[in-house]
């Protein structure tokens, strides 16, 4: 998993619900690494300013790289990070929006037979997932860093527009 921001962390979430043999998680931002830490969303924790992640990740699975790798981050390297750290015929999941277009580098890749899913949060799992958490078997509440009433909505929108704060999610109430 490369992104621990709102759409990362409910990523994590849901992909612990398939019980996978471990999920590793990258970003960063030691902040977002230190929730993915407390609330044990991730086995490992990566920061690639830090250390190479698919190194790590090799190392974490006897050199044969992540089965799945979902790739939410969008950052200006995380496509490439993202394919390799998957293993050979393993999926590559793209969730994240780019800024710039992203090269895909056939000859590096040459072998590896990867799949590549892309798309974005369409919100089609949204009855499922407001299920999981009404039965509490998913619990989102961490990703709200910022709770605001109706009257505030435009300094709301602000600190999530300019990312201030360390800003994740906003709630807004009546």
């Amino acid at each position: 998993m490369l992104g621990a921001g709102p759409t990362g962390l409910c990523t994590l979430m849901c992909a612990a619900l398939y019980e996978p043999g471990a999920i590793i998680c990258a970003d960063i931002s030691e902040e977002r690494l230190e929730l993915v830490r407390s609330r044990k969303l991730a086995d490992r924790v990566i920061n690639p300013r830090k250390e190479d992640a698919a190194e790590a990740v090799r190392a974490m699975t006897e050199g044969r790289g992540a089965d799945v790798v979902i790739e939410a981050a969008g950052g200006e390297d995380t496509f490439r990070m993202a394919w390799e750290a998957a293993r050979p015929n393993g999926t590559v999941c793209i969730v994240a929006m780019y800024e710039e277009a992203q090269p895909l580098p056939l000859p590096d890749m040459y072998g590896k037979n990867l799949t590549f899913k892309t798309g974005g949060v369409d919100a089609n799992a949204c009855d499922e997932i407001l299920r999981l958490i009404a039965e509490g078997r998913l619990d989102t509440t961490c990703m709200i860093t910022h709770r605001f009433t109706l009257d505030q909505v435009m300094e709301a929108y602000d600190i999530f527009e300019n990312k201030k704060e360390h800003v994740m999610k906003i709630a807004v109430r009546p």
